[in-house]
């Protein structure tokens, strides 16, 4: 209780810096680096979160999602609101790259990684590598030529995500990975890149 206390407490500190941050951010600058929508009227932005169309406020941070009845966890909303934040401009590479080869922290995130994006992502597809194809496709995604089966989604316009499984049988156990494009760290920081793989890994379980 006490640990999950303590994160409760960190994402509710981190989403307070990222909403004054954005207050003192170039709003403009900030949709063009993140292919999202600025309203001038409304002082808002919209961007895509994994295919469903998300309203933030410039002036509070305040999160919100029409098509949504459910409340808008805080993890999420950080993680929405650090992309807005933390983007530069530049353009994607088309380029591959595993969670290891990111710089800054992607070997030191990798077993978080592994547990929360990879694991459960074996769990689901390891059997039937076919299923991946019908998820991603209702995600958007495209199908790359990976494993078994893969497909890229886009978990923000800037950020595709590709999720990759090679089918287990009775003598070879499944196994899985998640390539970045080589540009994520200018878009996201290593811990995030973290949550926004697992987010999408459980989009494609939950479809």
């Amino acid at each position: 209780m006490e640990l999950e206390s303590n994160l409760k407490n960190a994402y509710a500190t981190a989403y307070g810096i990222a909403c004054d941050k954005l207050n003192k951010l170039d709003w403009e600058k900030v949709s063009l680096n993140t292919n999202s929508v600025f309203d001038s009227n409304a002082k808002s932005l919209q961007v895509k979160f994994l295919n469903k169309e998300y309203t933030i406020s410039c002036t509070s941070g305040e999160v919100t999602c029409e098509s949504m009845t459910e409340d808008i966890t805080t993890t999420v909303k950080v993680l929405i609101l650090h992309y807005l934040v933390n983007a530069d401009i530049r353009p994607l590479s088309s380029k591959h790259i595993s969670f290891k080869e990111i710089r800054g922290g992607g070997a030191i995130y990798y077993q978080t990684f592994q547990k929360r994006a990879i694991q459960p992502l074996i769990k689901t597809f390891g059997q039937n590598a076919g299923r991946l194809y019908n998820a991603g496709a209702k995600l958007g995604g495209t199908i790359e030529k990976y494993g078994n089966a893969a497909v890229t989604i886009k978990i923000f316009p800037l950020v595709p995500v590709t999720y990759v499984v090679w089918q287990g049988d009775d003598e070879v156990p499944a196994n899985a990975t998640i390539l970045f494009d080589e540009s994520v760290t200018s878009f996201l920081p290593g811990e995030d890149i973290v949550l926004a793989a697992s987010f999408g890994t459980y989009e494609l379980m939950k479809v």
